[in-house]
């Protein structure tokens, strides 16, 4: 080995020595939660492991911040998109992650269920309580039930006037109380806090099912070409 390659190598392996080898970690494969049958629609939800201040009234700003937090995440193969459960002045949480209404539920990354639906019925999203407790980050890490949540938000998903996301004590939510889980308290909005970020709909992948009328007209023409056929056969033979 020559003298530059030698020095080289030993510098790489001072390198490694001072800092050591980080593991590249890979982007989180999310699983269709239990229950849930090919073609149904649903939603996840997550917890940050990070936090940031709520200083802003750009709620893009903190869907950059649920994204970067997301790291990649998956499912069925395909990049998840999320947006920030957050109110500010001119924006309501409801409006903002879309789907208000809809009959679609909400789970967590570790497969329970969250909410029955998008709705203000019971235990629906925006009910005001819902099944369980969102307190889980993408990987399945349990913050507990005592992670305070950004929202700025009222219960119902509507801006907590006077305490929306950049005014000067934003709503927060904790994880492990269904009826509080998104609004309870107001903090200085310069705390870092973590934030719910709310996947775009998901629809479970699977043979899609067959139309029963569909599937007779499908052997109504089968069962005609047979008989065309078996009818030229017989012709044949009597003519030989």
């Amino acid at each position: 080995m020559s003298r530059t390659r030698l020095d080289r190598v030993v510098a790489a392996l001072c390198i490694v020595g001072l800092y050591g080898l980080t593991a590249i970690a890979s982007p989180v494969s999310l699983v269709t939660p239990a229950g849930l049958d090919p073609g149904d629609r649903f939603r996840f939800l997550f917890v940050t492991s990070g936090t940031t201040a709520a200083t802003s009234s750009d709620i893009t700003t903190y869907d950059t911040f649920v994204n970067a937090q997301a790291q990649g995440a998956t499912y069925q193969g395909a990049l998840v998109s999320w947006k920030a459960i957050g109110s500010t002045p001119t924006v309501d949480a409801r409006d903002h992650v879309g789907g208000f209404g809809t009959i679609v539920p909400v789970y967590t990354v570790t497969g329970s269920r969250l909410a029955v639906d998008m709705t203000t019925g019971t235990a629906g999203l925006w009910s005001g309580v819902i099944e369980g407790k969102p307190k889980f980050g993408i990987d399945g890490t349990d913050f507990g039930d005592f992670a305070t949540i950004w929202s700025g938000s009222e219960q119902n998903g509507l801006k907590s006037t006077g305490n929306a996301l950049s005014d000067g004590s934003p709503k927060t939510g904790y994880t492990g109380f269904p009826n509080f889980w998104l609004s309870l308290i107001g903090t200085s909005s310069t705390v870092g806090q973590r934030m719910y970020g709310l996947s775009a709909e998901l629809t479970v992948a699977g043979v899609p099912e067959i139309d029963p009328a569909g599937m007779g007209s499908v052997l109504a023409l089968v069962t005609g070409a047979l008989g065309l056929f078996e009818r030229r056969r017989t012709s044949r033979r009597v003519k030989a």
